[in-house]
């Protein structure tokens, strides 16, 4: 077993699930990856339609996932299309696309519990 700066003993799959954790830390990653999931792989484009940040930041965000290795990236031409990369999502966060993609449902309010119980 290796042994970090600190003293603690470090786990060699530490640096990926830390890359990976932060990677989905950003709520606008978390779009990102929740779209490229909905497809078998999305064109740029789609995001610059989609998403309420400029394209250089969603530049910025899909080069984050792609160094954690979340995403891959295909250019073509001037475009560029982006994949996820399941087998790393399968081995470091098993069941994490399926709750991801599913439409969860969202939680009654007090006031709406109220209203349901009083109809």
């Amino acid at each position: 077993m290796d042994r970090d700066f600190d003293g603690l003993a470090a786990f060699p799959e530490d640096t990926q699930y830390a890359q990976i954790f932060d990677a989905l830390s950003e709520p606008i990653r978390m779009r990102i990856v929740r779209q490229i999931a909905s497809a078998d792989e999305l064109a740029c484009t789609t995001l610059d339609e989609t998403l309420p940040v400029s394209k250089s930041t969603i530049s910025y965000h899909v080069k984050i996932l792609s160094h954690a290795h979340l995403i891959s990236v295909r250019k073509d031409g001037r475009y560029y299309h982006y994949r996820l990369r399941n087998e790393v999502f399968d081995h470091y966060l098993p069941t994490f696309l399926d709750r991801l993609v599913s439409t969860p449902k969202r939680p009654r309010s007090a006031r709406q519990k109220r209203e349901m119980a009083n109809a």
